[in-house]
């Protein structure tokens, strides 16, 4: 091997470290967060006022409520590190809504809207041998004649609309997600140092993880809209029938008649 091959091969190998050593965006944005003094100390009172959730196992309310348990999954967001499995809390009036999408709707898909950067949306598997890695949409499935779940034509099988149990729609980045999970070795030592930090030093730490995120997600109708809507749901592999139904959807017609927090809200209305 001559002298210009062997630094040429060690270019190579430099490039290709680098690549797959890259930080996702999210990271890199937290990393090089300017932290405020409002927001420093907004973090102290969150941190001084908050309260240990613990969730009751097993609760059901019959005959018609039951809480399954929830699943632990091969990849968990780094949210999940302190934020429970169904997150929304706040808001009584919608909360329900909200955490059910939290089971196909990765948090960041909301919550992470960097200015001036065009994000990609796609599938992204949180278990199975495929965890960690995007998915291309569900195809077609075709059945055979007379089954009972095909179409009257029984050509198409009704599917859902993720291509994997425990897939979600995730921001990318030039084909990188751009979330962390728990497992990442970012997410592994900031847990180390949350556990042998004092208040003070939590607060630095939790202010810094909120940085490039907004609290308040979008509206219902930035998805669930024929114009202009955040995600591309066809692309992501929505029949016409299922996008039609997203896009129509009758609760978040429900929630939009609603413009102040105390309102009363009658569970007749609908069907209006």
């Amino acid at each position: 091997m001559t002298v210009n091959s062997h630094y040429a091969l060690v270019f190579l190998l430099l490039l290709i470290s680098g690549a797959v050593s890259a930080k996702p965006l999210y990271q890199q944005q937290l990393e090089a967060a300017t932290i405020s003094d409002k927001t420093l100390q907004e973090a102290r009172k969150q941190i001084k006022e908050h309260k240990e959730i613990k969730l009751r196992a097993k609760i059901a309310v019959g005959p018609f409520h039951k809480r399954d348990e929830q699943k632990i999954q091969v990849k968990q967001a780094l949210c999940t590190g302190c934020h429970l499995a169904l997150p929304h809390r706040k808001n009584k009036r919608n909360r329900s809504f909200m955490n059910m999408h939290s089971r196909y709707i990765a948090c960041e898909t909301c919550h992470f809207r960097p200015k001036d950067i065009q994000l990609e949306y796609h599938w992204l598997a949180y278990d199975g041998v495929e965890a960690g890695t995007m998915l291309a949409p569900r195809s077609v499935t075709t059945v055979i004649p007379g089954d009972k779940s095909a179409t009257r034509k029984g050509q198409q099988k009704k599917m859902p609309l993720a291509p994997l149990v425990g897939a979600r729609i995730a921001p990318f980045l030039n084909g990188e997600a751009v979330l962390l999970f728990k497992d990442s070795d970012f997410a592994q030592q900031t847990a180390r140092d949350w556990k042998e930090a004092d208040n003070e030093q939590r607060a630095s730490i939790k202010a810094r993880l909120h940085s490039p995120l907004k609290e308040q997600g979008p509206a219902c109708k930035a998805c669930h809209s024929k114009k202009n809507p955040l995600l591309d749901l066809k692309a992501l592999g929505a029949t016409t029938k299922q996008l039609n139904a997203l896009q129509r959807n009758t609760v978040v017609r429900f929630f939009e008649r609603y413009k102040k927090d105390d309102e009363r809200i009658r569970i007749g209305n609908i069907l209006k």
